[in-house]
């Protein structure tokens, strides 16, 4: 890591957050694919995604009470639906009831009360045509552009809102770092954000460790990801809360072994913070 990233050495404690379709059916972010929601009938979620009590200067405004130095907020999952304005899809926030740009909110909130900005992307994107899935499939017709639409995804997360900390890859299957044309998707996020941290869910070795559901230590930078109950997107049926005190262990653990703690809260499906997370 280089000496920019200094401060997430130090940071010991992030927020986490998976807000997206999924949270409107409370049974979390992996339901479309576990129940097999056909693409269609799940896309019509977006008719009923307001976002009326998402509030980021609340949420982020917590965060930094709680004593956390960083967030990482879910821009899109795997459902392919972005919190942000993309030009390469209709399938957003923007588009939506709600008319806003989510990520927006969250950088501006993250700025205002000195969080550093992380931005959570998965690779894997189950609604748009081609997809993965194609790709792999039928690499002669799909594989160049399904890759230039998530290149070009990343491309404008990493150009519409300032300056970022982290980028924050996930839904590295149903390819390895070359499939995935890593090392030119890393170049372009690092010109575009001189000094920006990556971490390895490309395949490729990223700046930091990212353990997840377990606390692991490592000799370089790491972050063990974890959630407050056993769900990241909001589950109503997930009442296993981790006490105060359990959170308290983790990060204790997590800086005794010179590691992060990023400690996930699953907003409900009108952007509201379950009582139990808070």
């Amino acid at each position: 890591m280089t000496t920019n990233g200094q401060w997430f050495r130090e940071a010991r404690y992030g927020l986490f957050i998976h807000y997206g379709l999924y949270s409107l059916l409370g049974r979390g972010e992996w339901v479309m694919n576990r129940e097999g929601i056909p693409t269609e009938e799940y896309a019509r979620l977006r008719e009923r995604f307001t976002a009326e009590k998402f509030d980021a200067d609340d949420i982020i405004r917590r965060a930094r009470d709680w004593g956390m130095r960083y967030a990482v907020l879910t821009t899109k999952h795997h459902e392919g639906f972005c919190l942000f304005d993309s030009k390469l899809t209709d399938f957003t926030a923007p588009r939506s009831p709600a008319k806003r740009d989510l990520v927006a909110e969250f950088v501006s909130a993250c700025r205002k009360h000195g969080l550093r900005i992380g931005i959570y992307c998965s690779l894997n994107d189950w609604h748009v045509v081609p997809g993965s899935v194609d790709a792999l499939e039928r690499p002669a017709e799909c594989y160049d552009r399904y890759l230039e639409y998530v290149h070009g995804q990343v491309r404008e997360l990493m150009t519409n809102y300032g300056q970022v900390d982290v980028m924050w890859y996930d839904g590295w299957w149903p390819f390895g770092p070359a499939g995935w044309q890593a090392e030119k998707l890393n170049a372009m996020v690092r010109q575009l954000q001189p000094g920006i941290l990556v971490n390895g869910r490309t395949g490729l070795a990223g700046d930091f460790k990212t353990p997840e559901g377990h606390i692991q230590h490592y000799r370089e930078p790491w972050e063990v990801c974890l959630t407050t109950n056993e769900s990241w997107g909001y589950h109503a049926g997930d009442h296993e809360w981790k006490s105060p005190a359990q959170v308290a262990e983790m990060l204790r653990t997590c800086a005794a072994g010179q590691g992060n703690l990023l400690l996930n809260v699953g907003p409900k499906g009108d952007g509201s913070l379950p009582t139990e997370a808070v």
